[in-house]
């Protein structure tokens, strides 16, 4: 189980020197998924009861996109399999399966959790440490390094700053608050220098979010707010300084992106049901693109730096449906997780499905800005969701197994937060309500 961990805390190092090296046609990263397998397959025949892998919608819908980007791989992508993102599907596929396999208690939920939220510490210290070795080389120097992609790496830290800002806030124990605390200054920080656009709008999202679900709405209040000004700061490199104060680079990203988006929208409209084929969109966009709307010395063979448009022009609108589905899902499955695990007065769990629906629903915002289908970081967050409703639903059934024979748990709502218990006999009646 160990070496799953160690696997999530190098998967944001996408450049890594160790990691993300090939070695024949797979990376570091890879070959340590590859190890995970077999001891998935062990601990699965360990278990005495095999788990429920398609119990969520988000695991269904998953593998409908697995076999949609499998059909376009192999009728219309003219990429060899070997350099095809449908090998990066495949890898999701056999990472949903140890995933769900291998994260069958609390327990090694809050493991996979803090691992998550300790990578992109890790990565924040990669991207603070480029941005000090660099940030002289031009004005408006973004760091990324290890990391890969700025825009990328925000993604991958909005799923689990909210995770990490709601576990600092519970009362034990000691050294998570102090973990989580240290990993969120780190990426706080890296967040700021890393000045994504499209990443502040998502954690601007997250934020209103996690403020509406959330408790104590002042005091968490206060926290995002905080948050949003440092990335507000009057500095040289900011999200919001290149929101407001774009440079002449600035706008020239913003115009290519645009016209890269129209072009993606006629493809869309000549292609809507089954897309140009993985991997096309590069190829074809110049097909589709207005030369009039490109600016000067810019290329439009390029990703469509919109992950929805990507995966609609390339596999269709239906595909497009699926992986929408697939984050509704996720965000619909944590609010159930989390009531549950609210009426059952289980404190951590209710904290994990809040911070990952503010995490998911922020990350889903910035995919608007970028073509971040492929980040690992999320689909992690994605396959954890498919795992949390049966550990939710059996921590409800030991609650209810715990109480005290003739009593029984009612809960009121989800304001409470707290079971209550009614005594059950001949005679109760409906206001005879105790904590």
């Amino acid at each position: 189980m160990i070496l799953f961990y160690f696997l999530i805390f190098v998967l944001p190092l996408s450049q890594h020197h160790i990691w993300a090296q090939f070695v024949g046609d797979l990376t570091g990263i890879k070959y340590i998924g590859i190890v995970c397998l077999p001891y998935a397959i062990f601990h699965l025949a360990q278990r005495k009861t095999l788990p429920r892998f398609f119990l969520t919608w988000q695991a269904r819908l998953f593998m409908v996109l697995y076999v949609l980007a499998a059909l376009s791989s192999f009728l219309l992508a003219r990429l060899p399999i070997s350099a095809s993102h449908f090998i990066s599907y495949t890898s999701f596929l056999a990472f949903f399966f140890i995933t769900v396999s291998v994260v069958d208690s609390r327990a090694r939920v809050r493991w996979v959790v803090l691992s998550g939220i300790g990578s992109i510490g890790l990565a924040s210290v990669y991207v603070l440490r480029d941005w000090q070795l660099y940030h002289n080389l031009y004005a408006g120097y973004r760091p990324g390094w290890v990391v890969g992609d700025p825009n990328y790496f925000t993604v991958n830290a909005l799923l689990f700053m909210p995770v990490a800002l709601l576990l600092l806030q519970q009362k034990q124990p000691r050294w998570q608050r102090l973990f989580c605390l240290g990993c969120l200054i780190l990426t706080l920080a890296a967040v700021a220098l890393s000045a994504s656009r499209g990443g502040f709008l998502g954690l601007v999202a997250s934020g209103l979010y996690f403020l509406l679900k959330s408790r104590h709405r002042v005091r968490n209040f206060a926290l995002v707010c905080g948050a949003l000004a440092v990335l507000a700061l009057p500095v040289q490199i900011s999200p919001v300084q290149r929101l407001f104060h774009p440079t002449q680079s600035d706008e020239d990203a913003q115009q290519i992106r645009l016209a890269l988006w129209d072009g993606g929208l006629k493809m869309v409209v000549a292609h809507p049901l089954f897309g140009v084929g993985l991997d096309n969109y590069p190829s074809e966009i110049t097909k589709y693109v207005d030369p009039a709307k490109v600016p000067k010395y810019e290329t439009v063979r390029r990703v469509a730096h919109n992950s929805y448009m990507e995966i609609a022009a390339e596999m269709g609108v239906p595909a497009l449906f699926v992986f929408l589905g697939i984050i509704i899902s996720c965000i619909s499955s944590l609010g159930r997780v989390r009531r549950a695990a609210l009426k059952s007065n289980d404190e951590f769990l209710s904290r994990v499905a809040l911070g990952l629906q503010s995490g998911i629903l922020g990350a889903s915002v910035a995919l608007f800005f970028v073509s971040g289908e492929y980040q690992k970081m999320f689909w992690m967050a994605v396959f954890l969701t498919t795992c949390l409703p049966a550990l939710a639903g059996s921590i409800s059934m030991k609650a209810r197994a715990a109480l005290p024979e003739g009593q029984e748990l009612n809960y009121p709502s989800m304001a409470s937060e707290e079971p209550v218990v009614a005594e059950v006999g001949v005679g109760s009646n409906s206001g005879a309500w105790q904590k």
